[in-house]
């Protein structure tokens, strides 16, 4: 049984590593390394309604940099006997820009999330529509806000009479509203895994890839993650 779950982790390794290899291939790119801390509560409101909290901190410049503070809450409601979800999402971030300063942003989202169980694993794609308006008190921004179209497809994996749970994601990001680069100019890979530390309580370690393409001046970003989350 041990050897059957190894296997089964070097597999979704091997997985995110033959997805990410295409885009760290290219040449001309430059590269950059961060850090994630975030916490969330989710909860029932009243009926199928249900709300989740998430406060997240990012470091980049290989962590030399608080890059952004994310506050967000999203309502999620479900249908098909809970396989398909729909949610509503709303944030304010505090993000350091291109011009050397902190400036406030805020994002409104709209996703619908289908997941499917066979046996141990779950197979999920979401679908988001995402929308975030800058500080024009700030300066002047040729797109703004910006709104991009985001395709998730994610698999899990519940390892049998054990505490941990595997994930592996690959994100499209597609730019809608600006005309010069009408594209799909990011794509994210995440590999997690997740440690139930009681019926409530689990904590998340992942690696995610922010690979940019179709831009300019391409990087690839490599954070390391830590989440607390809180399931009432």
């Amino acid at each position: 049984m041990e050897s059957g779950r190894r296997r089964t982790g070097s597999l979704l390794i091997a997985l995110l590593l033959a997805v990410a290899w295409p885009v760290f291939g290219q040449s001309g790119r430059t590269s950059d390394f961060g850090a994630i801390l975030s916490a969330k509560y989710d909860t029932d409101l009243t009926g199928k309604l249900a709300i989740e909290v998430e406060e997240e901190l990012r470091f980049d410049h290989n962590c030399t940099q608080f890059d952004r503070w994310l506050n967000s809450v999203t309502l999620e409601y479900p249908f098909l006997h809970n396989r398909m979800h729909v949610g509503l999402s709303g944030g304010y971030i505090r993000r350091y820009n291109d011009r050397n300063f902190y400036e406030n942003r805020t994002r409104i989202g709209l996703d619908v999330n289908y997941a499917e169980t066979w046996r141990r694993y779950k197979f999920s794609f979401r679908t988001r529509l995402m929308t975030t308006f800058r500080d024009e008190r700030l300066g002047d921004y040729r797109v703004n806000p910006k709104m991009y179209w985001r395709n998730r497809f994610q698999v899990a994996y519940q390892m049998p009479y054990s505490r941990f749970k595997y994930e592996l994601s690959t994100e499209l990001h597609w730019l809608l509203n600006d005309p010069k680069a009408n594209v799909i100019d990011n794509i994210r890979t995440v590999f997690t895994v997740d440690y139930r530390l009681s019926r409530r309580e689990h904590l998340e370690f992942s690696i995610r890839m922010d690979n940019d393409i179709q831009v300019t001046e391409p990087i690839d970003r490599l954070y390391l993650g830590f989440t607390y989350h809180y399931k009432n």
